[in-house]
């Protein structure tokens, strides 16, 4: 058998200490006949075969002795390598991967030689493992935080608090595409969120959505974004799903983000975007199933939900909230003579008639029929008065063409109010509107009644 070709490392030593022994105990008789020994002393029997033994004998001893030095430390690594690879086996089915931490299964090796390289290469392999796990652990965690949540806000926040934390920063936001309009439903650390939007560098970035990183100088000032820091890194980071670009993170820091930063943040944004495409979806279906299909306003059913919510949020901030019913007058004699598509067309234009006259806090639902509920938050009764007699007059302004007519339609409303009317639940709230509605068509259509009509129902 061939010396280098046995797979034995401690075998192949031995056989190599022990020949080079015998080796040199076979040189050593001729050496002696150089340095004067007589032939006849150096060349017998007994000085060559005691020459051999000593030879054979140094080779063991110098055996032994690198055994006894190395194969401790050799048999000490391996023993720990198969406990970690016995543990990282548990871990893999049980999820505890306490056995596994470095500190645990670090190799102390003081010494400086090639087997401290090793012992020292075995460390930073153990190292670069848990941060591996670690690493997975952390983006497996995202995920699943984002998994649970398909309301597209708490989404996004919720997103945006995780990001920031894992990345150190100090203000961000996140950007979506909605249809087709940019919007930011995130935001932490920043005074005026919408100014991004108008950032040069964001519109750069649309044109090729790859990550950016603006390293500011510290002359450089954006103030008018930032808030409580001067940020000298500025990462801007593309989600996407499927290749789709659905918008932007953001994140701002006034020290540089590290590099395992950087490699991070991609990775954990991939479940971001599945997580934002799910919600965007849900978010579309849910307006959808809460949309009136004629008219786009909230339907009956979305928008008492939503009169339930604002009821119950005016009463925590002790604030007003009028309710104003507007009913379209003689609309069944005009579906009657002009048809449902007629019909259909006015009830669209009264629709956008009357969510023109409101503001953006306002709400407004098709209750049915030729009726529609304004809910206007933090209005008393003048106010709820005046935006009715507003919606009153553009409704008979207004002309609808016809099968070749021109029609003017008009309107009966009625108005009531949490604080004037001291009503705090829905029920009566809506009563009382109506009961004034009634005595508007009552008393000639064409008008607002805020007060008066049905004034004990709210008592």
């Amino acid at each position: 058998m061939k010396l280098q070709a046995s797979k034995h490392v401690f075998r192949t030593l031995a056989w190599r200490m022990v020949a080079m022994g015998i080796l040199m105990g076979a040189i050593f008789p001729v050496a002696a006949l150089q340095m004067g020994v007589s032939a006849e002393l150096a060349l017998s029997p007994t000085f060559i075969g005691t020459t051999l033994m000593a030879g054979l004998i140094v080779g063991g001893l110098n055996f032994a002795l690198a055994s006894r030095i190395v194969r401790p430390r050799l048999r000490r690594l391996s023993s720990r390598m198969r406990k970690v690879r016995s543990a990282m086996d548990q871990a893999t089915y049980s999820g505890d991967w306490s056995e596994c931490d470095p500190a645990v299964c670090r190799l102390e090796e003081q010494a400086e030689d090639e087997l401290g390289e090793v012992a020292n290469s075995y460390n930073a392999l153990l190292q670069a493992l848990h941060s591996a796990h670690r690493v997975e652990e952390r983006i497996q965690s995202f995920n699943n935080t984002l998994s649970s949540q398909l309301d597209l806000a708490d989404l996004s926040d919720q997103a945006l608090i995780l990001l920031m934390e894992h990345s150190n920063a100090d203000g961000g936001a996140i950007i979506l595409e909605k249809q087709g309009d940019w919007t930011i439903p995130a935001s932490k650390g920043l005074i005026e969120p919408q100014a991004i939007l108008r950032s040069p560098a964001l519109q750069a970035a649309h044109e090729q959505a790859t990550v950016r990183r603006y390293d500011l100088p510290a002359e450089v000032k954006v103030d008018a974004v930032l808030s409580h820091f001067a940020p000298s890194d500025v990462l801007l980071l593309p989600i996407k799903h499927h290749g789709l670009l659905l918008g932007w993170v953001v994140l701002a820091a006034a020290s540089p983000f590290s590099d395992n930063t950087t490699r991070l943040l991609p990775l954990m944004i991939q479940g971001l975007g599945m997580a934002l495409n799910n919600a965007l979806l849900h978010d579309d279906l849910q307006r959808v199933a809460a949309l009136d299909p004629l008219t786009g306003l909230y339907n009956r059913r979305f928008g008492m939900k939503r009169l339930e919510e604002e009821l119950a949020r005016i009463q925590r901030n002790q604030t007003p909230m009028s309710l104003i019913i507007v009913d379209l007058d003689h609309f069944k004699r005009l579906n009657d003579t002009y048809g449902h598509l007629a019909g259909d067309k006015v009830l669209v234009r009264a629709a956008g008639i009357i969510r023109d006259m409101l503001r953006k806090g306002d709400v407004v639902m098709r209750y049915g029929g030729e009726e529609f509920i304004a809910i206007l938050p933090g209005s008393d009764i003048k106010d709820g008065q005046e935006v009715a007699e507003r919606i009153r007059f553009a409704l008979a302004q207004s002309q609808v063409e016809i099968a070749g007519h021109t029609l003017s339609v008009t309107a009966s409303l009625g108005v009531a109010c949490t604080a004037n009317d001291r009503v705090t639940s829905a029920e009566p709230l809506m009563k009382l509107a109506d009961s004034r509605l009634y005595a508007a068509k009552s008393g000639g259509r064409d008008r607002v009644i805020a007060e008066g009509a049905g004034e004990a129902l709210a008592s």
